[in-house]
């Protein structure tokens, strides 16, 4: 008997005979929910090359287009991706000069031992069309400061920017989103994006999604509308890797900005 999926999973079994129903169905969860989950991943599958498809691969903080994201010795005891505790609901890049990622993927590797290490997601897209036109244009209008995580900042790869926690690029929605990483005054003329931030962080709570990883899964999702996040996790073998894509329509490079 052939086992049902949610439809956020996309079976990858079949690949290559069934190639352009698998793309299909991998592209309409994506657009969908704002995130895709493949599973059962044949070992010889090439991640990076059927990600290329999505957009150009560029780097973070770290440098590098494709990312090993394992624990680092020493460095549990800041907030950090690249440790074993537990990540707070985000988006990727909020502290980039200019447009931050418009898709992060994520594949396994190794999957950790034991309880924790989930990656968690959350689709904010409902919430955002649910926002009254004052919440909207506040929201699009006041800049904050946005910085890199303290693990970051001790690397040396620390970046500061200086944004509103929405955007508008060609028509699509773009959220920066941080509840540590972003710095706001105190005064009632910011109590509007405090009160967005709380609302976001009770949804995310009470209806994330979970994704337990089994080797060579792949979760990809569109970083303008979906936050994630990690459980804790104590196996230090735990290992995935990551890619960041911009958008096809970025044109980051000639603009230099967003907005």
């Amino acid at each position: 008997m052939t086992k049902t999926l949610p439809n956020y999973m996309v079976s990858f079994a079949n690949f290559y005979e069934r190639e352009e129903e698998t793309r299909k169905s991998y592209q309409a969860a994506l657009s969908q929910f704002g995130y895709v989950h493949a599973v059962e991943v044949p070992d010889e599958f090439d991640h990076s090359s059927f990600l290329s498809r999505f957009g150009t691969f560029y780097p973070g903080p770290s440098r590098k287009l494709v990312d090993d994201i394992m624990p680092e010795p020493g460095m549990d005891d800041v907030y950090y991706g690249s440790n074993r505790k537990a990540l707070l609901p985000h988006t990727e890049g909020y502290e980039f000069s200019g447009l931050p990622p418009r898709y992060l993927a994520l594949w396994c590797v190794t999957p950790p031992v034991g309880p924790g290490g989930e990656t968690t997601l959350f689709d904010t897209q409902p919430l955002l069309e649910s926002l009254s036109l004052p919440e909207r244009k506040d929201l699009q209008n006041r800049p904050f400061s946005w910085v890199s995580s303290a693990g970051l900042r001790r690397n040396g790869l620390g970046q500061e920017a200086k944004h509103p926690i929405l955007g508008d690029i060609n028509g699509s929605a773009l959220l920066r989103f941080s509840l540590n990483n972003i710095l706001i005054p105190e005064g009632s003329e910011y109590a509007m994006a405090r009160s967005f931030l709380e609302r976001i962080q009770r949804a995310f709570e009470g209806r994330h999604l979970a994704i337990n990883y089994k080797r060579n899964d792949m979760v990809h999702w569109d970083n303008w509308r979906v936050l994630h996040s990690r459980n804790a996790f104590a196996d230090p073998q735990r290992h995935l890797k990551r890619i960041q894509i911009r958008d096809l329509s970025d044109a980051r490079e000639a603009m230099g900005h967003d907005r």
